[in-house]
């Protein structure tokens, strides 16, 4: 221990006495491991933690699967034959989500993220309200009274933190619900729920009839010993079941049994280990470039070394010494990275990508310190042994002569000195050719024509309790009102109404029959999304009619013939050969309408051809898409857009008082403009291409000072070699090109082996390109061109300096 304190001692009077090397080498550091600590606690957060549940490996997503083989939900009926016909399982609760209006406490309604949930959920999760109680059995029963349970969020900001909270009503949907527990801070599965309440069987779910009417999805807990494998199988043995039993309906839906670690996490688990690669590169980047300056700094140490090693240093003892100085110069840059680290996660907390899981769990913790520890001694030995080993090789005798220039060892470090060189260029490569595919890509995405107009373009959404508004002619008439009160506001051009937005990744998927057509199966039936939109939606959000018309306001009632629009790839899909304009389609769902018992079942002849619009992401292909007169379909999740000549901000002051008029109880929720929501729906892609454009960057930088050092120091030591050239008659060019050469070597070296490289793991990466494949030759070729441009003038400037060298002062020199 003390011989360990005393070298710390030697190496902090050592780094001390050289602040300019001890600043450069702290600084690069700092960027690195500040960098991998920052993408680590990203990967911590999202990927590492375990889910805040009791035993959360043994907890499992089930639900149904449906043709394309992606999770379809299920219907009440086959979740409980899953329920009760599994043995895999220890218990499991159905789950469904929505929103809700909350109008007590605060000074404004509020819209609620709800989820139902069945009564076993708290305890499947092994999770316990921080006050009041779980839902019982008796919560489930119809006609019971009406319970919620509140998140802390919604405790602590809507209701200040009032431990009173639990036994008094809060309204709902217009409706008293009792508040029986509020859950603790970490709970906020499935959805960022709001608020919890008991699911309830209602009889028109355990109708035969609605077997098909898929919307729930349930989570249950493996019984000991069991793995997800063996569920798995056991679901699938039911599921196949169900399809030989009911044909009509379960045909073409499987079973499907997922970790629900794997379910919340998502996609996202590839791209984030390949940005925690990407950053390990920089720091690999990193390490050698400090190992370059510990080497040129070690060549001037020779007589110190020499001094020691005639004293009776072994060279054991004198690599420790200049390992334990890399180490402490590694952790003095830990230091300043986990800073700087910190800085990072904290604007990533605050401004991440829509949609990345687990947002919430990314900060620095105990963890990402260990981490940072390990990373500072792992990097400090790495990019010390070199230097020190190289130092400790030397010949006594030859160190101790003056002058010993050109000595094995020197020759060593040289040539050890342009490895590393070479190696910083190849990993600059890759990752400038991977960040130069994301951009490329992305550059492609934002281009891509969404299908409608997004200036001056702002939408809203509104939702209609149940209790309030029942039957068609209720929204309906509070749609008008509400389109209405818009329309007088200053600068509006135009307003409409509709179920859903663009890239808003949902939809209502409903199968149809075309009239004429022989009658198919419901399981092979044909399928497209339906978007109830009012008459104005077309020209307010700019979408472009190929052929027929629009729709007409007077077309959104029952007492003219019904009539659809539908976009050019529904009309190229199923009306291949023939015009689909004047075609008669029946879509496969009714509805209440004016009265209580009344259904109607929706359908009309197509009467127009609209552009694609991009409903689910920009990325994605467009789907067949049926357009119907609101009128015919409104539903309770309502979107209002305004195309107006005011300024967004100051116009939503003037909506919130429009809506008041109509109906005060009423919240305002996903308040923006298109260009915002265009904006957001790349927001993972710009999030992947700025992570890895940054660090492409900081590696493009660094390898540039790799190789201006590698050729500075190469031509301090060539001084009189150089200086006997210029005397002899060399001109300034030949000196100039005399040592570019140098460093063009090493830099097309590098970039080849870079590029060989790059080829291969971009594949990696593939799964977030847009348009551009992982060999895409203008990338490539861009890469090699900057790499080849900034080693040509790092490599410059020191050989400009080389061919001013004065011979007579570099004769006297030597």
């Amino acid at each position: 221990m003390s011989i360990l304190v005393q070298d710390l001692r030697y190496a902090s009077r050592k780094l001390a006495r050289n602040p300019g090397f001890t600043f450069v080498a702290a600084a690069t550091l700092a960027l690195a491991i500040g960098a991998t600590s920052a993408v680590f606690s990203i990967v911590n957060g999202v990927l590492l933690k375990p889910l805040p549940f009791h035993e959360p490996t043994q907890l499992v997503r089930v639900t149904s699967s449906g043709r394309t083989g992606r999770a379809a939900a299920m219907s009440a009926l086959d979740f409980i034959d899953y329920r009760d016909q599994s043995r895999s399982f220890a218990g499991m609760a159905a789950i469904t989500d929505g929103t809700m209006n909350l109008t007590t406490g605060g000074s404004e309604p509020a819209r609620l993220s709800a989820s139902w949930v069945g009564v076993r959920f708290f305890d499947l999760l092994g999770v316990l309200p921080e006050l009041g109680r779980p839902f019982t059995a008796a919560d489930e029963v119809k006609g019971s009274a009406r319970v919620a349970i509140l998140s802390d969020k919604i405790w602590r900001n809507r209701f200040r933190a009032d431990r009173r909270i639990v036994g008094q009503t809060v309204s709902l949907d217009g409706n008293a619900y009792t508040v029986i527990g509020v859950a603790p801070a970490a709970l906020n599965f499935p959805t960022r729920t709001d608020v919890w309440l008991p699911f309830k069987f209602e009889s028109w779910m355990l109708d035969p009839g609605n077997r098909g009417a898929h919307f729930l999805n349930g989570i249950g807990r493996l019984k000991p010993g069991v793995t997800i494998e063996t569920a798995k199988r056991d679901v699938s043995t039911i599921s196949e079941r169900l399809a030989a039993q009911f044909p009509e309906s379960n045909t073409t839906f499987r079973g499907m049994v997922q970790p629900l670690t794997e379910y919340i996490v998502g996609d996202v688990e590839k791209a984030l280990y390949t940005m925690f690669g990407a950053v390990a590169f920089v720091l690999l980047i990193a390490c050698a470039n400090i190992a370059n300056l510990l080497l040129v700094r070690a060549a001037g140490r020779e007589t110190e070394i020499a001094v020691r090693t005639a004293l009776g240093a072994g060279r054991g003892r004198i690599v420790r010494q200049m390992v334990t100085e890399s180490v402490l110069l590694s952790i003095v840059g830990a230091v300043a990275g986990t800073a700087l680290a910190a800085w990072v996660v904290d604007a990533i907390v605050a401004f991440g990508p829509q949609g990345l899981p687990r947002l919430e769990n990314i900060a620095i913790d105990g963890r990402v310190l260990g981490f940072s520890v390990v990373i500072a001694v792992l990097t400090g030995v790495l990019f010390g042994l070199v230097p020190a080993f190289h130092a400790a090789r030397g010949e006594l005798g030859q160190l101790l002569k003056e002058g010993a220039r050109g000595s094995r060892g020197g020759r060593a470090a040289q040539r050890t000195r342009g490895l590393l060189v070479m190696s910083e260029m190849a990993l600059a490569v890759i990752l400038l050719t991977g960040a130069g595919l994301l951009i490329r890509s992305f550059v492609k995405l934002t281009r891509v024509d969404p299908g409608f107009r997004s200036e001056q373009l702002l939408k809203f959404s509104v939702s209609v309790p149940a209790t309030k508004y029942p039957y068609d002619r209720d929204r309906t008439r509070f749609a008008d009102g509400v389109m209405q009160k818009l329309s007088s506001l200053p600068g509006t051009q135009s307003v409409a109404v509709s179920f859903d937005r663009p890239l808003q990744r949902s939809g209502m998927l409903i199968t149809f029959e075309v009239d004429g057509r022989p009658l198919s199966r419901v399981d092979s039936r044909p399928a497209s999304a339906v978007h109830p939109a009012g008459s104005t939606y077309f020209t307010t959000l700019g979408i472009r009619l190929l052929r027929g018309r629009f729709y007409t306001k007077q077309e959104e009632t029952f007492s003219v013939p019904p009539v659809l629009v539908v976009n050019e790839t529904f009309a190229r899909r199923y009306f291949p050969n023939e015009d689909a304009l004047g075609k008669h389609i029946t879509l496969g769902v009714d509805h209440d309408t004016a009265q209580s018992g009344t259904a109607v079942t929706t359908k009309g002849e197509i009467v127009g051809i609209v552009a694609d619009v991009k409903q689910v992401g920009l990325e994605k292909p467009p789907a067949p898409d049926i357009y119907v007169p609101f009128g015919l379909f409104p539903l309770e999740e309502m979107n209002f857009f305004v195309r107006s000549t005011a300024d967004a901000t100051a116009l939503a002051s003037g909506v919130r008082a429009r809506l008041r008029e109509v109906d005060a109880a009423l919240p305002i929720y996903d308040f923006s403009t298109m260009r915002q929501v265009v904006s957001e729906s790349v927001s993972q892609p710009r999030f992947y291409m700025m992570l890895l454009s940054g660090f492409a960057g900081l590696a493009l930088v660094l390898a540039a000072l790799g190789i201006y050092g590698v050729i500075s120091y190469s031509v301090s030591q060539r001084t009189r070699e150089l200086g006997i050239r210029i005397a002899l008659g060399a001109t300034h060019d030949r000196v100039v090109r005399l040592v570019l050469s140098q460093g063009v070597a090493l830099t097309t070296g590098g970039v080849a082996i870079g590029l060989l490289g790059a080829y291969w793991l971009t594949g990696l990466i593939a799964a977030l390109l847009f348009d551009v494949t992982t060999s895409d030759p203008a990338t490539f070729v861009g890469v090699a061109a900057i790499l080849l441009g900034v080693a040509w003038l790092a490599s410059y400037l020191p050989a400009r300096r080389a061919a001013r060298v004065d011979p007579v002062i570099a004769m006297r020199a030597e």
